[in-house]
This record gives C-alpha cells, sequence and structure tokens, in this order.
C-alpha cells in the first residue's frame, strides 16, 4: 500500500488504511509506526465480513449508484402506464391517480436531481446574502412586510363591512396582544415583526381554507378523505369486540381503536420518511417568514404531527443548551398543537374534520407569535443549525414491523386517555357539585364569564362554548371534543359556534398536560427541571391564548349561512367531482352543517 504522510495514492489504499485503522489487521503494506502484534493478529469472521463490505467490487458500487433510481423510474413508469388505463376507462374518477402522479413525479425528481436542483438555489442564496447586506435586507423586510399587511386590511375591510358581528373577534384579537404585552417579561424587548408575520400566516391560512372556493374544496375533500380513511378501524373493532357490541361503548371500543389504527399508519410514514420530509419543509418556512431560532420552528412543526411528549425525545440533545425565551417558544407550541394520533380521536367524535385539520397548523405560527409576546429574548443565542436536528428515519426492517411497532406504541397513549378520563370526569362532577353548592347559598348555583364573544360565538351559545373550554383547561381537549361531537350532532349549538370551538378547543393546554410535559421533559433532561417547572404555567396560559387568537381568526373569516351560498355553488362541482375518489358510504355531505342545506346532489 502506498502511504506518505497523511495521504493516499488512490482510493483503494484509503481504503485499506481504514481496515487497519477498524480493526487492528493489516490488509496491504505496513503503515510506519504501526506495532508488529498489530500485523500477526487474525482478522475474525466479522472483521472479514466488514472488510468485504468496505472495500466493494466495482459492479456492486455501480448497483447501489444506479440501482434505486432506476428502481424508481421503473415503478414510476408502471404506475404512468396504469393512469394512463385509467383516464381512458374513466377521465371523471381518475383526478385522485393524476394527483398521485404529479407527487410521485416530484418525489422520483427530488430523488434523482436533488443536488442538481439545490446548487443553483443555495448559489443564487449566496450570492443574495453576500450583495445584499444585512441593514438592505431589514428593509426589504420591513417594506415586505408593510405592503402584506396593508393588503390584508383592505381585504379585511372590504371582506366583513357588511358584517358588524364580524368585526367582534377582531378587538378579540386586540385584547389578547395587549394582555400578553402587559403581563410579557420584557415588554421593550418584543420582536414585533415576528409577532406580525406569525398573524399574518394565521390569515393567509385562514383566507385559503375558510374564504378561497378550491382551498376551500381541497381541505374539505381532505378532511372526508381523512374521514373515510379513519373509519377502517371499524373493521377491527368489529372482528375484536363484535359488530353490534362496540357501537354500545363508542369512546372505548370505536374512538380509541381509531387512535391504534393511525398510530400504525403515521409509524409507517416515518418508516418511509414521509413525516420527516414535510416537519422540515413546515420548519424552514415558519423560520423564514418569522426569523425564530431553528429549534423554535423545529420544534413547532414536530408538535403538529407528533406532540411534546414524543418530540421530547428528539429535543432531548439541545435541551440544556436553550434560552428560557427558546425553552418558553418550544412549550407553547406544544401546548397549542395537538398530535396528530389524538387528531384522529376528534375527528372520530363527529367534529368536522378539515377544521380540526386546519386548526392545528394555524395555531403552529399564533404560538411562536404568542411566545416571543410573553417571553421575548434577551440574551445572545449561540444555537446554530445542527445536522442533528433531524428525525431519524424508522429503524424498522419492513413495513410490517413498522406497522406493529405503531401499533404497540399506542397502548400507553390509549391507557393514559382512560384513566385520565375516569378519574378527571369523577373530580370535575365533585368540583362542579362544591361550587354549585356554595353558590346557592347566595343566590348564584352557576356562575360563567362569557369571553367567548369576543372570540366570534354567538351569543346564544356562548355559555355552553364557555363549559367546553372549562372542561378543555380543568381536564383535557379529549373530554371537551366528545362534548362538542355531541352538541353538533344533536344540533345543539349553531353551525358557526361548532366550527369556531373546533378552532378554540384543538390544543393541549390542559393543567393535566402540564404534568405530562412536566414528566416527559425532566425525564430527558433532568438538569433544566426548575426551567421546565418554572415556564410551564405561563406556556400552558400562552398555548391556550394561541388557540383563542386562531379561534377569534376563523370568527373573522367564516361565513354564515346566507354568505356561503357564493362559495358553496362556486366549489360544488369540483366537490362532487372530489367525491368521485371515496366510497359513497360513510361519507359526510359535502357541506358542513353550517352550509345550505337546499345546495343537493343532482
Amino acid at each position: 500500500m502506498a502511504y506518505s504522510g497523511d495521504k493516499y495514492t488512490n482510493v483503494q489504499d484509503a481504503q485499506e488504511h481504514r481496515l487497519i485503522d477498524i480493526y487492528g489487521t493489516e490488509v496491504g503494506d505496513s503503515i510506519p509506526g504501526q506495532d508488529e502484534k498489530d500485523l500477526k493478529r487474525v482478522p475474525s469472521k466479522e472483521s472479514n465480513s466488514a472488510a468485504r463490505s468496505i472495500v466493494q467490487s466495482p459492479w456492486k458500487r455501480r448497483l447501489r449508484q444506479y440501482g434505486v433510481p432506476g428502481m424508481y423510474l421503473a415503478l414510476f413508469f408502471l404506475y404512468t402506464v396504469y393512469v394512463v388505463f385509467s383516464l381512458v376507462y374513466d377521465p371523471a374518477g381518475a383526478i385522485f391517480v393524476c394527483l398521485l402522479e404529479a407527487v410521485l413525479l416530484f418525489i422520483v425528481i427530488f430523488k434523482i436531481f436533488r443536488v442538481e436542483i439545490w446548487k443553483p438555489v443555495l448559489s443564487l442564496q449566496s450570492k443574495f446574502l453576500v450583495r445584499v447586506k444585512r441593514p438592505l435586507r431589514t428593509k426589504i423586510r420591513i417594506i415586505v412586510t408593510v405592503v402584506v399587511t396593508l393588503a390584508l386590511v383592505v381585504f379585511l375591510i372590504w371582506d366583513i363591512w357588511s358584517s358588524v358581528r364580524r368585526f367582534i373577534p377582531i378587538g378579540g384579537i386586540a385584547i389578547f396582544v395587549i394582555v400578553l404585552w402587559i403581563t410579557s417579561t420584557s415588554p421593550k424587548k418584543v420582536q414585533w415583526m415576528t409577532v406580525t408575520w406569525g398573524l399574518l400566516l394565521q390569515f393567509g391560512m385562514g383566507i385559503v381554507i375558510l374564504r378561497w372556493p378550491v382551498g376551500y374544496a381541497a381541505c374539505k375533500f381532505l378532511g372526508d378523505s381523512v374521514s373515510q380513511f379513519l373509519s377502517y378501524a371499524d373493521a377491527g373493532s368489529k372482528f375484536v369486540f363484535g359488530d353490534p357490541g362496540y357501537t354500545l361503548h363508542p369512546v372505548a371500543f370505536k374512538v380509541l381503536p381509531v387512535v391504534i389504527f393511525f398510530s400504525a399508519v403515521v409509524s409507517v410514514l416515518y418508516y418511509l420518511g414521509i413525516m420527516q420530509f414535510i416537519i422540515r419543509v413546515i420548519a424552514a418556512v415558519l423560520r423564514f417568514l418569522m426569523q425564530t431560532a431553528p429549534i423554535e420552528s423545529f420544534a413547532t412543526a414536530a408538535h403538529i404531527f407528533i406532540g411534546q411528549v414524543a418530540s421530547s425525545v428528539i429535543l432531548k440533545p439541545f435541551l440544556n443548551d436553550l434560552t428560557n425565551s427558546e425553552l418558553h417558544a418550544v412549550l407553547t407550541s406544544g401546548f397549542a398543537t395537538v398530535a396528530g394520533t389524538v387528531m384522529a380521536a376528534y375527528i372520530e367524535f363527529g367534529v368536522p374534520a378539515e377544521h380540526v385539520i386546519s386548526a392545528s397548523f394555524m395555531s403552529a405560527p399564533a404560538a411562536l407569535a404568542v411566545a416571543k409576546i410573553a417571553f421575548p429574548e434577551t440574551k445572545q443565542t449561540d444555537f446554530k443549525i445542527s445536522k442533528e436536528m433531524e428525525l431519524e428515519v424508522g429503524k424498522e426492517r419492513n413495513i410490517m414491523e413498522a406497522v406493529s411497532v405503531g401499533a404497540m406504541g399506542a397502548v400507553r397513549l390509549v391507557a393514559n386517555v382512560v384513566v385520565n378520563l375516569v378519574a378527571f370526569v369523577a373530580i370535575l362532577a365533585f368540583i362542579d357539585a362544591t361550587l354549585s353548592y356554595f353558590g346557592s347559598r347566595v343566590g348564584h348555583p352557576e356562575v360563567s364569564f362569557d369571553a367567548t364573544f369576543i372570540m366570534g360565538i354567538p351569543w346564544s351559545d356562548c355559555r355552553v362554548v364557555g363549559k367546553l373550554i372549562g372542561k378543555k383547561i380543568v381536564i383535557n381537549e379529549f373530554l371537551a371534543f366528545a362534548d362538542l361531537g355531541g352538541y353538533i350532532t344533536a344540533g345543539d349549538i349553531q353551525g358557526r359556534s361548532a366550527v369556531v370551538s373546533t378552532y378554540i378547543l384543538c390544543g393541549f393546554g390542559s393543567i393535566a398536560a402540564m404534568g405530562i410535559n412536566l414528566g416527559a421533559l425532566s425525564a430527558a433532561e433532568p438538569r433544566k427541571r426548575k426551567d421546565f417547572a418554572k415556564l410551564m404555567l405561563r406556556a400552558m396560559v400562552a398555548g391556550n391564548i394561541a388557540c383563542f387568537m386562531t379561534a377569534c381568526v376563523a370568527g373573522i373569516l367564516y361565513q354564515d349561512e346566507p354568505d356561503m351560498i357564493s362559495i358553496t355553488n362556486a366549489t360544488y362541482a369540483l366537490n362532487s367531482t372530489l367525491q368521485n375518489l371515496t366510497t359513497n358510504s360513510n361519507i359526510r355531505d359535502i357541506v358542513t352543517s353550517s352550509t345550505p342545506v337546499s345546495v343537493t346532489v343532482p
């Protein structure tokens, strides 16, 4: 082996020296200074197999280099042939397979040409950063922010001018921001640019989902598709608990099996690396627009899908290096969002699926905005972007093992839900009876504060929604969503109240959640236990306020029955076409309960 100082004459020499470094065995000539005892060692079978895996033959290297892309192209070609046959057979029913074709095309292009795609993008970014200095970039950002804000203000004035009631949630947002600023740890240090972009992202997603016809139709179709997909969990429930019996105990035998089913699906998505890609994209968007720290953006994006308890394992290497402001932002985003597995249970209760899905996404930027008002950054953080800040691809050997691991992992979650429901429902009944007793002694057996009115809830439903908020905070959001689903099914609340309540309740902000998060985070990083305990209550309140502000945005943008006619007519054809992609049974009507019932399928 030719060896000259720290350099090697060819790749083979470098590989051979690597083998000596790892296994202490000689593959070629000796290296200066090497102990003769090492040369006499006989490599074991494991060493030989490892050596063969490192020094591969040329054809194996070519197979690894071109085989995987070739497999992707072959599978894509076969699916393209299938799409062509589908279009010939039934063009109207082939929309979904065409959309899937577009997604697969993007994946194939990204997998094969990702270097060629990112290289010019990174080059342009580098040139921009070199030529445009920081002061000029700041001015450009301010100008863009002002223009976008003015455009939003003009749109809101034009949109809600004829509906005075929809002005009320604007005052609600102002009240929440003022309260947060007054109670802030450092009011003078608040970065209002970050706060503004958090609100702009909220309104942007709200406009796309609630006001844009195509966005509303797409989100409605996504919600119905998710509901249909989750309904397949009933097959497992029927097989295990019996066909008539599983419907007699809906929470235990119908709702909780959905959590197990969806947990298995999420595990498969992690095994395939799909969920990691989605989280990275969302984190990059949040960081670019809101200029938040990498760990804050990453944690917020992760909380949308996996929740705060599971994310504590991912964040463990970084928790000890976070400032209190960054830690508060991480905690707040956990309280303001819900994990995807729990989201599935809420949908099963009968709550509109499209609004459950959009609520968690809309609350993510709101959580960062609220956190940066309540606890702004006062220290210079040294936290940098790290390659370690990644969600590892599942270590399971195949998809079957991923399904099994995901299902078994849901056992603990289901057990926690069951025992908490039993305990806290009983405690709530006792506390409610106690307060009613003392209140009745002075002529007020029931006391409520109708703060939900400033979020856009009609006055007649304020007390009902107020009870739901109380149950969410005192017990947990699971029981609150169960009651909300019952109100919707029975028609006890208006459509507007049902939609806005979904945004209010879609968060992990309860007293019980404080204990759960404190235990999980303390186990991940015991050295920060005191900081966790000190920030937990403030973060829980901030997380709930983020959900309330999201509800205010929904209250501003959501249109009542007379106003929804134009949007429904504009999107009806698209919705009818999309419905052909799913079965006709077990799918809710194309419009929510708040949409005019006069719109029927022809």
